[in-house]
């Protein structure tokens, strides 16, 4: 567990870990610099914890995690989010009868921590994950709390990147599926994710920016047909966030991007846009896209 300024969880997790029908062999906290008293209620608690010098954010902190873990297998979970208390004894299950799976995963639902209101629901399928793990992971955005990780598998992969706070989970399974991790999804719920309006997660324009600075980083490094169709898909979504976040100008790079990997813009079968498709270089119709939408999102 990753932690900054957590002092007001600790108890809760804490609880919500006790639950656990099957326990972790090992709990592993890394205190990421709080200014607060995380890691003196933690250590009063008798919690194993790293003391990080230095803020550095959530992909430094899980690969420290990960060097410091005694165990074949990991899971990250932050300490705002909340597991079913028979989380542990269906993933491992499947890791010990299952020897070629590397990353177990399983659905997640986004809660509003206040109201506890289902905001999000992330469903994974097991079939299609592993028909083309690279295109999946692009096109289907893996969090950080739902995965059990062979340490090895992990590792080969580089773990997580340290240059983001955002969307560095959703990164590290399309790093995962390029070094030919096998995957296994247990299609249920056994995470919440609590949204807090403070979480990094709620500043949505820096967290498109940088879903768009990965995806042009992905157009580089996969050329496969279906990998480049998935990521012109995700730029497509990407330019109505940003247009719905009043920021024209990335959505014009995400379209272009889009149009780059083959998926002309917009990524849309009605009949007029299949001849505007037609009639109109991307040039035009980029601009034309971002106008339809802006109008669209007015209303």
């Amino acid at each position: 567990m990753p932690c900054y300024n957590a002092e007001q969880y600790v108890d809760g997790f804490l609880e919500n870990l006790a639950q656990q029908i099957l326990p972790f062999d090992e709990v592993v906290f890394y205190d990421d610099a709080s200014n607060d008293s995380t890691y003196n209620q933690l250590i009063s608690k008798g919690c194993n914890v790293i003391k990080g010098d230095k803020n550095r954010g959530p992909g430094y902190a899980r690969n420290q995690l990960a060097e410091n873990c005694k165990s074949r297998w990991m899971h990250f979970h932050d300490i705002d989010d909340e597991l079913e208390p028979d989380y542990l004894a269906k993933t491992s299950a499947i890791a010990e009868n299952h020897a070629s799976v590397d990353v177990v995963l399983c659905n997640v639902e986004w809660h509003d921590a206040a109201s506890r209101q289902v905001l999000l629901s992330w469903t994974y399928s097991n079939s299609e994950i592993n028909e083309n793990a690279v295109a999946y992971t692009i096109a289907h955005p893996i969090g950080g709390i739902n995965g059990l990780y062979r340490k090895s598998k992990f590792i080969d992969a580089g773990g997580f990147s340290t240059e983001i706070r955002i969307w560095e989970d959703a990164d590290l399974h399309v790093k995962l599926a390029e070094r030919k991790s096998k995957f296994y999804v247990i299609e249920e719920v056994l995470c919440r994710s609590l949204r807090y309006n403070i979480s990094a997660s709620a500043n949505q324009h820096l967290g498109w920016l940088t879903r768009l600075d990965l995806l042009t980083t992905y157009a580089k490094s996969f050329k496969g047909r279906a990998e480049q169709i998935e990521i012109g898909r995700q730029a497509n979504l990407a330019a109505s966030n940003f247009v719905i976040l009043g920021d024209a100008s990335a959505a014009t790079r995400a379209l272009r991007l889009s149009e780059s990997c083959g998926v002309q813009v917009p990524d849309n079968k009605s009949t007029l846009w299949r001849i505007l498709k037609t009639l109109l270089p991307a040039r035009i119709r980029i601009p034309l896209r971002v106008f339809q939408l802006r109008t669209a999102f007015r209303k």
